[in-house]
């Protein structure tokens, strides 16, 4: 049966790519169409997109009173996705340029936003009062990145005539909606193939959400920032990249404690996971502000640092 479960993932995971080169061709549009700065525009539409496998795996799991695994998933992704994720688009491109002023600040602003959770966690759980607390906070730093001055430029009048000129305008919208459907559709039969894979294999249910259902659900991440990062544009790749970390430690840990407060018992292991994403985080913050860019070098450390985890995990259980 293991084979079946093998094959699906494959197929899926095939699916993924190519949905996800037709979502770089169409973002990269889309941001022209709106003249937002690429890192913007993919952090608010594209971090949606690319993190409703874990909404849905939050959600599944808040409603079956298991909203630790949600918890796990987001600590998990948010670790890849700032560290070996990052780091091999770093390497694959030659080095990620950030020219957007906007990027370089939201990235530490998304710094202590992602650690808030881990500060909740003092009780070994997130309330439903804590839920809606991530909410607002999730809603706040949406509203920062919409009024800054260097997200919209005479964005209404340049979207009328680009509507009233060109009927690709609403083709793209589209092609999106198909590409990100496919997208999530894929991502969420990798998450589950790979959940029946680890119960096939015996894999403790504790390292199954921070490292395996994390891994399946930032695969969309991996494959958006490449193609982004490949085809130069870096803004695209970053935004996502950041968008995707506080969507998770925000609205969809939000929306899960609200369903089901978050109670864990396996603490050490999500101690740790947690620990490993902050450091993670910081390195990915510090490696963008130097230079202007984050270099090949400095992406072979984070993908280190990730393999660094992986062994810190199992060695511990």
């Amino acid at each position: 049966m293991i084979f079946v479960y093998l094959f699906i993932f494959v197929v899926a995971c095939y699916v993924l790519v190519r949905s996800g080169t037709i979502l770089v061709q169409v973002m990269t549009l889309l941001s022209r169409y709106f003249r937002v700065t690429e890192y913007v525009f993919s952090f608010i539409l594209m971090a949606f997109a690319t993190t409703l496998p874990e909404l849905f795996v939050g959600i599944t799991a808040g409603f079956r009173n298991l909203s630790v695994i949600s918890l796990g998933n987001v600590i998990g992704s948010n670790l890849i996705n700032l560290s070996f994720i990052l780091g091999i688009i770093a390497v694959v491109s030659g080095g990620l340029k950030i020219e957007s002023r906007i990027a370089k600040k939201d990235t530490w602003i998304s710094f202590f936003i992602i650690l808030l959770p881990m500060f909740l966690l003092f009780d070994k759980k997130i309330s439903r009062g804590e839920g809606f607390l991530l909410l607002l906070v999730f809603g706040w730093h949406v509203y920062y990145l919409l009024k800054s001055k260097e997200v919209f430029q005479r964005r209404v009048h340049h979207i009328k005539n680009e509507i009233t000129h060109s009927g690709k305008f609403f083709l793209n919208i589209l092609y999106f909606v198909f590409a990100a459907a496919f997208l999530i559709l894929s991502a969420l039969a990798i998450v589950e193939s790979a959940k029946m894979i680890a119960a096939e294999l015996y894999i403790p249910l504790s390292l199954i959400s921070l490292i395996l259902i994390a891994f399946g659900t930032s695969l969309p991440e991996l494959v958006f920032g490449m193609r982004s990062a490949i085809v130069k544009h870096e803004g695209l790749c970053l935004g996502n990249l950041f968008g995707a970390a506080v969507v998770n430690s925000t609205f969809i840990l939000g929306i899960t404690a609200i369903i089901n407060p978050i109670q864990v018992e396996d603490f050490r292991t999500i101690l740790i996971g947690g620990i490993f994403m902050i450091v993670a985080v910081l390195f990915a913050n510090i490696f963008i502000g130097t230079k202007n860019k984050l270099s090949r070098k400095e992406g072979l450390i984070l993908i280190g640092f990730y393999l660094i985890f992986l062994i810190a995990e199992f060695l511990l259980k």
